[in-house]
């Protein structure tokens, strides 16, 4: 899975860079074509005009040219941020589609188990397990693997899967849910992937 991730940010730096070059290109095309364009009118302007004149003419055409610049980079960092969040929401739906599939697998009760036994091993007292409604079945598993006497109560928010301790006698919260993780992972996402308009 790990292969699969590197391979999908790849793809993405790769398809940014390739659709920023293209845009770059075609930006100093039609900057060359301007300038080419401007640089020839100057020059028949000059034979005709005073000095002054010219340097009031190029003013001008420096400054619009700079508006216009400034208005195809604002287009193309707004296209490229659409695509940046389209391409960033794709990675995310088919990691929620994995993990939905993993929950529904024979591994999701096992990997409970296995969450749960490490939560024993802290030893607190008085706690709340916390699980999604779809998770709440396995609440008499869940509790002979703790091993102590504990709550399992849903948790509406828990929509993903996981489970999450909570001791308030020891004040400590461990969230383990995949909602958590999610969202951690999206904020990791967002600063690791290059996928970043400049």
């Amino acid at each position: 899975m790990l292969f699969e991730k590197d391979e999908l940010e790849q793809y993405f730096k790769d398809e940014i860079q390739r659709i920023n070059q293209i845009e770059i290109d075609r930006l100093e095309n039609e900057i060359d074509e301007i300038r080419q364009q401007a640089i020839q009118e100057l020059e028949s302007s000059v034979q005709q005009e005073s000095y002054m004149y010219y340097e009031q003419e190029l003013k001008e055409l420096q400054s619009e040219h700079a508006i216009q610049l400034s208005r195809v980079r604002e287009e193309t960092n707004r296209k490229l941020m659409k695509k940046r969040k389209e391409l960033s929401e794709a990675v995310f739906t088919q990691v929620k589609n994995q993990l939905q599939t993993f929950v529904e697998s024979d591994e999701y009760l096992e990997f409970l188990c296995d969450k749960v036994k490490r939560f024993a091993e802290y030893g607190y007292e008085d706690v709340i397990l916390y699980l999604s409604k779809h998770d709440i079945s396995f609440k008499d598993q869940l509790q002979t693997v703790y091993g102590q006497a504990c709550e399992i109560m849903q948790d509406e928010e828990i929509v993903l899967g996981g489970v999450r301790l909570e001791c308030l006698k020891n004040g400590r919260i461990i969230d383990e849910t995949f909602d958590m993780v999610l969202e951690e992972q999206k904020d990791w996402f967002y600063t690791n992937s290059g996928l970043f308009v400049k």
